[in-house]
């Protein structure tokens, strides 16, 4: 660890200088700020009020309550529980998060770049270019996306544990990302596949470690997961506008190879004031290590090279995976790739393809150390202090936010109808028209799974009017008297979920002593 103290604390220093603009006070104008600050103080008031984790909140909506935990993620707001129980303010634990999940991004790069490429200057210009990266910086200082810049963290430990083949660490891994933000853990899985692959090819018998991982992740994450997946028919998600969202959303290459910094948005993402170029030392990168495979690698291969032999080795054989990761990543965000997309959309709802650029970002930060890592020892200094230059200066008017703010929280989440810009999680039976009208004289609450309604302490079961609100039946008898209440509370299929997750914390608790206990005999 002490050998690789000094360019961690590198790391660190590059992450404090990429992100000084959160230091500044108050909060900043972002895409998705004004959902972020009233979704952790919705969070937040939910625990406090005994619901945790969080499912539904009651007083979105107009009042009618909404679905906002059952899709939305949680661990971002899961990590700043200690930060509000500590007395930080809500703008200031927000940038907080956002520097957690940046810093740490790093770290985890460098990380699953030791191990691939056994040099800590390689892993030192993937961990920094990752970090200097023109989609990290938008992800974070323009759009606010909170759940995508967790993910940038968890991915590289789900591809360390597949590479090690570490049962914990890949269900760790894939527990944060889709607990961090699901649709875009979807777009890490053409990745993933293909680093899985390629494990495999190494060592056929990693097969069932390596699954038994994802399925630990996944129920690590199921308190989530499942309900997010079985009640999403449920809700508008499917048939509102957010369901076609994607086809307005596939850039032009050009747009990928540079495109000039904004941050406006627009109806289409070829007409938007903002950039989504995967960055310069990315191509570069991802060029040399081409060159690279076709002059060195496929020739090898043609003539049954043995992985033992060789100049670089086993590790010949990442950069093929490194290099076609990053060709469908980009593949992908392009109209050519809009077959697929159209195909995928009869079975799920699709996000934005933009959402690709995390892989490829990834993956072009990867072949980063790649070079390095091909280098002779005299030159892998020189090359990797231009590679960090180059990073530097192309990134150089990227650490800026469009303009810091001081408003009150209050006036954030006052409003904050859904949180959700589509208020796409409404209730299928819901009249979104509602959300707008006066209240009115009603329960004033949509129907949806674990809505309950109290009579007189009694759980009664109640109907659903034509506008998917609750009404109470008929033959209830109702007097001035009568102590009419709505509360949520978890259904079957959140216990099952529920018991899941804890059943999956305790085999992970025991995979872990037990590997202490192997680790601490003689």
């Amino acid at each position: 660890m002490k050998k690789h103290l000094p360019f961690i604390l590198i790391v660190i220093l590059f992450s404090i200088l990429g992100m000084k603009a959160l230091t500044h006070p108050g909060l900043f104008t972002a895409h998705d700020i004004w959902h972020q600050v009233a979704r952790l103080y919705h969070y937040h008031q939910a625990i406090l009020a005994g619901q945790f984790p969080p499912y539904w909140i009651s007083n979105l909506s107009n009042g009618f309550g909404y679905p906002l935990f059952f899709f939305s993620y949680h661990l971002p707001w899961i990590i700043s529980v200690p930060f509000l129980s500590f007395g930080f303010e809500i703008p200031t634990t927000i940038k907080s998060l956002f520097f957690i999940s940046y810093v740490f991004s790093g770290i985890a790069m460098y990380s699953l770049a030791h191990e691939l490429l056994k040099n800590k200057w390689a892993a030192l210009v993937s961990a920094i270019v990752y970090l200097w990266a023109p989609y990290h910086f938008l992800v974070i200082l323009v759009s606010a996306a909170m759940g995508t810049a967790f993910v940038f963290l968890f991915l590289p430990l789900i591809l360390l544990g597949i590479h090690k083949q570490n049962i914990l660490l890949i269900a760790s891994g894939m527990a944060g990302s889709i607990l961090s933000h699901l649709m875009t853990t979807m777009s890490l899985l053409p990745m993933i596949t293909i680093f899985t692959i390629w494990t495999l090819s190494r060592n056929p018998k990693s097969l069932i470690k390596i699954l038994i991982g994802f399925l630990l992740g996944m129920g690590l994450s199921a308190f989530y997961l499942i309900p997010a997946v079985y009640y999403s028919h449920l809700t508008q998600v499917s048939t509102g506008a957010f369901s076609d969202i994607y086809k307005k959303h596939f850039v032009s290459f050009s747009q990928l190879v540079y495109s000039r910094w904004g941050y406006g948005i627009a109806d289409t993402a070829k007409e938007m004031n903002i950039s989504f170029q995967v960055g310069i030392v990315q191509w570069v990168a991802f060029m040399v290590a081409a060159i690279f495979v076709i002059i060195s690698v496929v020739p090898a291969l043609a003539k049954g090279w043995s992985a033992s032999g060789g100049k670089a080795g086993i590790h010949r054989i990442p950069v093929l995976a490194i290099l076609l990761s990053f060709l469908v990543s980009v593949f992908l965000m392009l109209d050519l790739s809009r077959p697929l997309w159209d195909f995928a959309s009869q079975f799920v709802t699709l996000d934005y393809p933009t959402m690709f650029l995390l892989p490829a970002t990834f993956s072009g930060s990867l072949a980063a150390g790649y070079f390095i890592h091909t280098l002779k020892s005299k030159l892998r200094i020189l090359a990797s202090l231009t590679l960090i230059a180059i990073a530097i200066y192309t990134n150089r008017n990227h650490l800026r936010v469009n303009e810091y703010t001081y408003i009150p929280v209050k006036d954030y989440i006052a409003s904050e109808m859904t949180t959700n810009s589509f208020n796409e999680y409404l209730p299928k039976t819901a009249d979104a028209k509602l959300l707008s009208e006066p209240v009115p004289p009603s329960i004033h609450h949509f129907s949806f799974p674990g809505v309950n309604l109290y009579i007189d302490g009694k759980n009664i079961k109640y109907d659903t009017d034509d506008r998917g609100r609750v009404i109470i039946p008929n033959n209830v008898e109702n007097s001035k008297q009568t102590t009419v209440k709505i509360k949520f509370e978890d259904t079957i299929l959140i216990k099952i979920s529920k018991s899941i997750t804890i059943a999956s914390i305790i085999i992970s608790g025991f995979l872990l002593w037990q590997k202490r206990k192997l680790k601490s005999l003689p």
